[in-house]
């Protein structure tokens, strides 16, 4: 940039910004590096591409990991690795896989064979800054996400550490994290709270080892059932370490480990840590039910302790109703999360036969009035009402972690529409109300859109009532 300014007089460092921001801004997949040299082009700072350093133009032709997208070839990517999963046994062949991720998203590398070889050779460890050069990406079916694959002349480079890359750890997600996002594949990081003895059950496949671990991240609990070969993975860890493990999934508000599930890592918390989580989720609040939502594999209940309003989720089935006083332990107050999806068991709630207060149900009904007229920009587990104007069909986006199913729709209530999003099964939800019908949707977010519009956004936990 320094060139650019001596060569072109009066041109100020404010503008060049701007003329470069500009051109980042119109070629999403141009980075900065990129954008400077178009700038450079076309204010004839350059005669010729020769003049530009070896460095430079391999800088220019690194792709974001969060462009990625199927189909492509002759890829250069760069990231921080945050696993290294094998080499296993794959049919006839060694497989290899490497997470890597950087600011704008995450994705997996595959090496196969001879190229394990090659790799290996370079001695690869988790936090390491890796280039990826000449390869090819795909699909992954189960989730639709990016993969990218080497190739037979594909090379891999270690680079010299950047004390500005994201580290490792920042690629897994929160318990919490997961549960607000929804069902998908997930790698998840956690603290464990136990661990059972080594058991043996007789299946249709024969014996197999299991335990379980109890996992949490001071605010959900989360029990994963390890099996067979993995058991040897986790059968060793204590109490008082955090825990992190690729490809787990949840799926009803349950997390089960995959075929591809790995313990990556493992830092030590201490047991003084533990003690502090049990301490929180041993805290007993009084609360108020203010709804119930049982569905197949799991009841939804949204309760208040008339200050916040939060969402419990069992995998039992619950004897209770809304109005009625429950005793809750494992809330934990966090002033970070203000959304609350807490996994409980049945034992950690207990009915109150002759509650001796009252908990007012904190008002959250908001017009769309409000909405549009900016008086309410954001906000969390609010309420709105109105006529279902008109919508979308579904359509198949994709996302980091697969394949989701999205609608669009506007409320309307006399002349004030508002722009609404619902994804997955609250996508289905909406798309078989017919328009023309007035709605009431319970627990809603309100966001900002890209254009700064106020826009509704349904939960998982959201409830659509027809009026």
């Amino acid at each position: 940039m320094a060139r650019i300014l001596k060569a072109v007089p009066g041109l100020t460092i404010e503008e060049l910004e701007a003329l470069v921001n500009e051109k980042v801004k119109t070629h999403p997949y141009l980075n900065k590096v990129g954008a400077i040299l178009l700038v450079a082009e076309e204010l004839n700072v350059l005669e010729s591409r020769e003049e530009v350093p070896e460095e430079v133009l391999e800088e220019l032709a690194y792709a974001r990991i969060g462009d990625l997208v199927p189909g492509l070839s002759n890829v250069y990517v760069r990231g921080v690795v945050y696993a290294v999963i094998g080499p296993r046994a794959a049919g006839e062949h060694r497989l290899l896989r490497l997470k890597i991720g950087d600011r704008s998203g995450v994705t997996e590398v595959y090496a196969w064979n001879e190229k394990i070889d090659e790799i290996s050779k370079l001695s690869i460890k988790i936090g390491d800054n890796i280039a990826i050069i000449n390869a090819y990406t795909k699909e992954r079916i189960e989730t639709g996400t990016v993969e990218v694959h080497l190739g037979r002349n594909s090379i891999v480079k270690k680079l010299p550490q950047d004390s500005s890359q994201p580290q490792p750890h920042s690629f897994y997600k929160t318990l919490t994290q997961v549960m607000e996002e929804g069902d998908g594949v997930y790698d998840i990081r956690g603290y464990l709270i136990s661990i059972s003895e080594e058991k043996k059950l007789l299946t249709r496949y024969g014996e197999a080892s299991i335990i379980e671990i109890t996992l949490s991240d001071g605010s959900s609990l989360a029990k994963i059932t390890v099996w067979r070969d993995m058991v040897d993975q986790f059968k060793n860890l204590s109490p008082g370490m955090e825990i992190f493990i690729t490809d787990v999934r949840l799926e009803d508000n349950k997390f089960y480990l995959t075929s591809r599930s790995t313990l990556s890592m493992i830092h030590e918390a201490g047991l003084e840590k533990i003690k502090e989580i049990k301490e929180k989720l041993g805290e007993k609040k009084i609360a108020r039910i203010i709804d119930i939502e049982a569905l197949p594999n799991y009841t939804i209940i949204t309760a208040t302790d008339g200050v916040k309003i939060f969402q419990l989720t069992c995998r039992e089935e619950l004897d209770l109703k809304p109005g009625e006083y429950v005793e809750v332990y494992g809330i934990v107050d966090d002033m970070r999360t203000p959304r609350r999806m807490i996994m409980i068991d049945k034992e950690t709630l207990k009915k109150i036969e002759n509650p001796t207060i009252d908990i007012s149900i904190p008002s959250r009904l908001i017009s769309l009035k409000e909405i549009a007229e900016k008086k309410t920009l954001t906000g969390e587990d609010v309420i709105v009402e109105g006529i279902l104007y008109t919508k979308t069909n579904i359509v198949n986006v994709e996302t980091r972690y697969g394949i989701a199913e999205k609608i669009l729709f506007w409320l309307k209530d006399e002349d004030i529409a508002v722009q609404g999003v619902a994804w997955r099964s609250k996508a289905q939800e909406v798309s078989i109300i017919p328009e023309g019908a007035r709605i009431r949707i319970k627990w809603v977010n309100i966001k900002q859109n890209i254009f700064g519009e106020p826009e509704i956004h349904l939960n998982s936990y959201s409830k659509i009532e027809a009026l």
